[in-house]
């Protein structure tokens, strides 16, 4: 899954892509992974827009093969089909020109460039024609040197190709040949500089890496592997890949298991750089996904857990790589959300919250959710007095709406969240997401460490409690404002209810319902004709001791009372 919290995302040939510099080797232009693609970004260009009637049209296979084929007429004048993109902003410098691996049809195409170069005020393009041989894949280097400028195709000789300024790539054919075409695209690259490799770089750049490239480009990691580090990677070939079961390969590159699939990736980086030699006296290593893996020789080969080293000492810019011949797949965690968070000792405070609102089976449930999971810290920022106020047992139903606020449904990882930009969570408030500072935001709060992985969830540790917009906040104190009618506060309590009851806290749903009712009577915000009611409603909720039971009884309460308030 392409993620804008790690990667620079670029626009090639319509699909969202990440940079990936690799320097004196390659620069990844696209590798046209189905995971990175968006068909909404795509954009064709044929001759219809001055009269004629040629069709193009493209698609991107499963295999991540880019094609591009329609019907070129020389019609009206016309004679071309084209696919671009929409502004980007790309530095190619450092290369010395484009490796493209296609499989054509025997026609010529171009490469096309635009840059901030302007012809009376509009954008100049810079194109390179490229041959390809029918129904053969070929690669094929495009010098940067060989891009000339051109405006409605009109050649001007005095503008110079500048690759540090690139501002849309396309793909164009206009070899005057009228009839069907098609062209097959693999990957655009670069080749040559002198810029040093990165791990990712040096990765990709071999040649036995496609599986672990396509995983990182979906698990977001790119630009974090592409920093200063330094980092040692264990880098699992395609044949690694291909001993794990098909399904499970394609399984874990889906959007929706971004999260399990970083968290294996993980477990092949450590922090630091670090050699065979350094490795074998240490006998092991914590890795980033906080896993101990060992690295042993034995029967005349190094061993990496069970896997064995294929090349190691592999130099680069930002650390090491170590060539291994299977994935080391990370133990599962044996525990649920509140184990973990104990494990951490960071969220004392919180876990004593949990516990004071009577949601330890919520986030201990077999259901996943994610928690937005503020530390120890986090809860001093609150006023003074403030906590202590929300753990007395007459403020639960506070402490309960604050609590839930932290929590949506599902595992959404760091990644899903800032793509969807918000959520609802369990108390019915939105929680939105950006990136603000270079920061991942949930509301106004840091994400500060993203996709720890439990059994039943994920958690994002956040750097300050979330208040819901009807809780205010002073010294000493929180209080649920009284400006909701009853309806909305009934809309709420359900709102809240409803997804604790889905994860198995029936006792806790309808301590939520109870306390909406308790609130409704003391504050008198209905006619007295329902006070009665309500008041016997709550009193012979205490006599069920079944927790189901009472939920559905009390549910059923204010569903009438909904009604009766003419909202039903």
């Amino acid at each position: 899954m392409k993620c804008n919290l790690f990667a620079v995302i670029i626009l090639v040939a319509g699909l969202p892509v990440s940079s990936l510099t690799l320097g004196a080797a390659v620069t990844s232009v696209a590798e046209f992974d189905k995971s990175e693609s968006d068909p909404l970004s795509w954009r064709v260009v044929n001759d219809g827009v001055m009269g004629g009637l040629s069709k193009g049209d493209f698609g991107v296979s499963g295999e991540g093969i880019l094609t591009f084929k329609g019907m070129l007429s020389l019609e009206n004048n016309g004679g071309f089909s084209s696919i671009r993109t929409e502004k980007v902003k790309m530095d190619l410098s450092d290369a010395d020109g484009l490796l493209v691996r296609v499989k054509g049809d025997g026609r010529t195409y171009q490469m096309r460039f635009g840059t901030d170069a302007r012809f009376r005020g509009m954008e100049v393009s810079f194109m390179a024609e490229f041959k390809t041989r029918k129904g053969e894949w070929a690669e094929v280097k495009i010098p940067f040197n060989k891009f000339k400028g051109s405006f409605r195709g009109m050649k001007l000789k005095d503008e110079v190709f500048d690759p540090s300024k690139i501002s849309r790539v396309g793909l164009l054919l206009a070899d005057k040949k009228p009839g069907e075409f098609e062209l097959n695209v693999d990957w655009i690259r670069t080749y040559g500089g002198t810029k040093p490799d990165d791990v990712v770089s040096a990765a990709l750049s071999d040649g036995r890496f496609k599986t672990l490239a396509k995983a990182l480009t979906s698990a977001g990691l790119v630009e974090t592997l592409q920093g200063e580090g330094p980092f040692t990677v264990f880098a699992p070939t395609d044949e690694a890949f291909d001993k794990l079961p098909a399904e499970v390969v394609s399984n874990l590159l889906k959007p929706e298991n971004a999260v399990e699939l970083t968290n294996i990736l993980k477990n092949h980086v450590l922090s630091g750089s670090v050699k065979l030699a350094g490795a074998l006296e240490a006998e092991s290593a914590n890795t980033l996904a906080e896993e101990t893996i060992s690295i042993t020789f034995s029967d005349g080969r190094v061993r990496v857990n069970e896997s064995n080293l294929v090349n190691s000492d592999i130099q680069c810019s930002n650390g090491v790589i170590h060539v291994i011949d299977s994935v080391l797949l990370p133990s599962k965690p044996a525990t649920d959300l509140v184990a973990i968070a104990k494990k951490s000792g960071k969220f004392s405070t919180l876990l004593a919250a949990v516990e004071a609102a009577g949601l330890s089976d919520t986030l201990s449930g077999a259901a996943d959710i994610t928690i937005f999971a503020p530390t120890d810290e986090a809860f001093n920022k609150l006023p003074e007095g403030t906590l202590a106020s929300l753990l007395k047992p007459e403020n639960r139903e506070t402490l309960q709406m604050i609590l839930v606020m932290h929590v949506l449904n599902g595992r959404v990882s760091a990644g899903d969240a800032l793509n969807a930009e918000q959520a609802k969570s369990f108390s019915g408030e939105s929680l939105k997401f950006g990136i603000k500072d270079g920061l991942l935001k949930v509301n106004s709060s840091t994400i500060v460490s993203a996709d720890i992985v439990a059994e039943n969830g994920v958690i994002h540790v956040v750097d300050s409690v979330l208040l819901p917009a009807e809780i205010s906040v002073s010294s000493g104190s929180a209080k649920i404002s009284s400006s909701k009618s009853p309806a909305e506060l009934i809309e709420s309590a359900i709102d809240r209810g409803v997804p604790i009851f889905n994860q198995g806290d029936h006792q806790g749903c309808a301590d939520i319902y109870r306390d909406c009712l308790q609130e409704l009577i003391s504050t008198n915000k209905v006619s007295g004709e329902f006070l009665g009611a309500m008041q016997t409603l709550v009193a012979a909720s205490r006599m069920v001791k079944d927790n189901t039971k009472r939920a559905w009884m009390l549910r059923n309460g204010l569903d009438h009372l909904y009604q009766a308030l003419g909202r039903g």
